[in-house]
């Protein structure tokens, strides 16, 4: 009973002593007492008891400031009185209040609105909306080129209506372009990647600095430490950019596995070698090679040199070696040329020679000759994240050729067209979709001249390149649960429609799997497993095809 008596004490003792601080700290505020009326003859309309860590002098001032932003110009303030040791008194006298402000028109003014061609000519203006015409007046002459334009209110004439009369004057100053950039720490960084930006609409503004650094985010090779800075002279106007290089060489190889036809375990898979931005002049080489289950290999190089000339002109080669075991070999020479008005467009032709030869005449195989031009467009976004650097992807292009078959000329058409887009549906889960088709039009189209499509790149479940075509169209899809920033699982369903050669039908295919990603201090390490069928197939996991990828950047 005695330990009850000396807790209930004790709480007592607590509490009394809550309500003393509490009471000390209250007593510390400042009241403020504010009575508004209408004009000095007016008896006060209204009245209220504020607690105030300000100055009084400080909530006079903000007072009475809003009361003219909402048309009392004349609203001002009684002095500042003292009621009692806690509470002084604050009393506002509105007067009267104007609603519509008339600017009068200038031969100046009309001019200087004319030169700059302003949006909002307003003649008459709600009081309530001056300060945001003005603000909005002062952003559009800043979009023009003027930073340092200024606008001001003059000749203010109060009317006995609700109606005032005032003149804007507008002072441009001189109108700013951007004149060269100033590169600072990456200093043999490739300039003619923004050098476009020196040519058209370089007007200073915050446009288009944001679009100069939304470029530069996309260009893969370089990273912005420090947010652009601008140095303004009497005759030029210098942006600094703040760069470093960023290492985006990279090696990818790809290991298949699946069963044979005996049952025994076939490899297969590729080596692709990109090299970029090596020589400092935003150039690329790529070099792959494929070995498709011993009986196809193929040998892709590519070269791509942007921005010649320090114009948005580029070039780029490409030759293609694929040969089928002992069936034939096709050689593809491409060259072209392409206009580059971003880092993420690109817009080109290209000239296109194909030879394929049969290597053993009494297959059925001719030997046929190819050449003709192809129309391409392309747009690409990438993103930061290393773990998933893909984001949009648009690809399309068409071509035109001109055939010769057993001495004869016959005209073809092709077209193919990628679309490819990660969606974030929140902090962990994304959902990548890969859209891809091929069409290939001609009158007797030979074997080797086909598509090939089949596994990682197309529909997975399926050997590399396995599956041959005039017309495919894949739609490769993933969910992805992001385990943390450096790991993620995936599914694999995929679905795709191809023309069959030998009976001319189109025919419907399915992959289905899951794998997962992880991002190591060398790379992107995937490992994925899917299991593919025909329509009206039954599913036999026999034909189950697991991949290694592991891409290392360097």
């Amino acid at each position: 009973m005695n330990d009850f008596k000396k807790h209930k004490l004790k709480y007592y003792f607590v509490l009394i002593i809550y309500i003393l601080i509490a009471h000390t700290a209250l007593s510390q505020n400042q009241y403020l007492q504010i009575s508004f009326q209408k004009s000095l003859k007016h008896p006060i309309d209204s009245t209220f008891i504020t607690i105030s860590k300000k100055k009084s002098n400080e909530v006079n001032d903000s007072i009475v400031s809003n009361f003219i932003k909402k048309g009392f110009l004349n609203a001002t303030s009684l002095p500042i009185t003292k009621i009692n040791d806690s509470t002084n008194g604050i009393s506002i006298v509105k007067n009267k209040k104007y609603n519509i402000v008339v600017f009068e028109t200038s031969d100046e003014l009309q001019n200087e609105m004319k030169t700059i061609s302003l949006s909002r000519k307003r003649k008459e203006i709600p009081i309530e909306e001056l300060e945001e015409y003005l603000e909005d007046l002062n952003n559009q002459l800043i979009e023009k080129g003027f930073p340092f334009a200024t606008t001001q209110i003059t000749d203010i004439t109060l009317n006995s209506s609700d109606t005032i009369n005032a003149a804007l004057k507008i002072k441009l100053n001189s109108q700013r372009r951007i004149d060269r950039f100033e590169i600072k720490g990456y200093q043999k960084f490739p300039e003619r990647t923004i050098n476009q930006f020196l040519k058209n609409n370089n007007l200073y503004n915050m446009k288009n600095i944001e679009r100069i650094e939304n470029h530069i985010r996309n260009i893969p090779f370089v990273n912005m430490t420090k947010k652009t800075e601008v140095l303004f002279k009497k005759d030029s106007t210098t942006v600094f950019l703040f760069l470093e290089k960023k290492d985006v060489n990279y090696a990818e190889g790809l290991l298949g596995f699946n069963n044979s036809e005996n049952g025994n375990i076939e490899l297969n898979g590729f080596i692709n070698l990109r090299l970029e931005n090596n020589f400092n002049r935003a150039e690329s080489f790529n070099l792959e090679y494929r070995n498709d289950n011993e009986d196809q290999t193929q040998l892709i190089t590519k070269i791509n040199i942007p921005y010649l000339w320090n114009s948005s002109i580029g070039t780029q080669l490409e030759l293609n070696i694929q040969r089928r075991d002992s069936t034939y070999q096709r050689t593809s020479i491409k060259a072209g040329t392409y206009y580059k008005p971003s880092w993420q467009t690109h817009l080109g032709i290209n000239y296109i020679n194909t030879i394929s030869n049969a290597l053993e005449n009494e297959l059925g195989i001719n030997d046929i000759k190819t050449n003709g031009l192809e129309l391409l467009t392309s747009y690409h976004i990438r993103s930061n994240d290393q773990l998933m650097p893909e984001n949009v992807k648009i690809e399309l292009s068409l071509g035109g050729y001109n055939r010769q078959l057993n001495q004869k000329n016959e005209n073809q058409f092709t077209i193919d067209a990628t679309l490819l887009k990660l969606l974030h549906l929140s902090n962990r889960s994304k959902f990548l979709g890969h859209l891809r088709g091929r069409y290939l039009n001609s009158d007797n189209i030979q074997f080797n001249e086909l598509y090939q499509f089949g596994g990682t790149g197309s529909i997975r479940g399926f050997n590399q390149n396995s599956i041959d075509s005039s017309f495919y169209t894949t739609l490769a899809t993933e969910y992805r649960y992001c385990l943390n920033d450096q790991i993620y699982l995936h599914s694999i369903l995929d679905i795709g429609i191809f023309e069959n050669f030998n009976s001319k039908k189109l025919d419907k295919l399915y992959g289905y799997g899951g794998g997962i990603a992880i991002l190591t201090n060398a790379g992107i390490l995937n490992l994925s497993i899917a299991n593919g069928r025909f329509e009206g197939a039954k599913v036999d996991l026999s034909s189950t095809v697991a991949h290694i990828n592991l891409r290392i950047n360097f």
